[in-house]
């Protein structure tokens, strides 16, 4: 036997003014995430990975986009709908919203309900103080345990430790990757270049 096709219901087709709003603000607000975690990840690559020691050389950071406003406007219908004691003493308005479309139209017959236009406007405000990145502190010419307490200090983690000739006292850091106040994430790694004797 196969089962009935499914008769939407009004409840189906209306939303709380707040939760048609949540719902819109939600859907950016996952858009900017993902915007964002495409960029920390660009960021760590530049951190980490060998082959893009190029790009780290040349202070080359990820690019970041943001989503700077929205405006929405929306045509909707409005129903009221009113919940209260029965004897009509004390009573409290309720608004819904449905979008408007043919579907809809064909579909129900309602009082009290007329077609309007929605417009509201979500944008961006000023970030509070982050203590997500911090910046990165200048270790050339400590000792590398030294280096690595002053990176632990900052938040931030000693990474690849390479060495290399040079003139400098062996065991001292001659270059390390970000460079000194450069913006990280706190929690990531910092290169190290140390000297060596030839």
């Amino acid at each position: 036997m196969s089962e009935l096709p499914y008769i939407p219901s009004e409840e189906d087709y209306f939303l709380s003014i707040e939760d048609m709003i949540n719902q819109i603000a939600q859907g950016i607000a996952n858009a900017q995430r993902n915007l964002d975690e495409q960029a920390i990840e660009l960021q760590k690559k530049i951190f980490t990975d060998p082959e893009l020691r190029s790009l780290r050389d040349a202070g080359i950071q990820a690019t970041w986009y943001r989503i700077p406003e929205v405006t929405a406007t929306i045509k909707v219908t409005i129903t009221s709908h009113t919940e209260g004691e029965e004897s009509g003493s004390k009573t409290t308005p309720f608004l819904f919203l449905s979008p408007y479309n043919a579907t809809y139209k064909n579909s129900f017959e309602l009082d009290y309900q007329g077609i309007s236009e929605m417009s509201f406007k979500i944008v961006p405000v000023p970030q509070p103080i982050s203590a997500s990145s911090t910046s990165v502190p200048n270790v050339i010419g400590k000792l590398k345990v030294e280096a690595e307490k002053a990176l632990r200090l900052a938040g931030l983690v000693l990474g690849n430790v390479t060495e290399e000739v040079s003139g400098v006292t062996p065991g001292k850091v001659i270059k390390q990757y970000p460079e000194q106040n450069f913006s990280a994430i706190i929690g990531s790694s910092v290169d190290l270049v140390v000297s060596k004797k030839e």
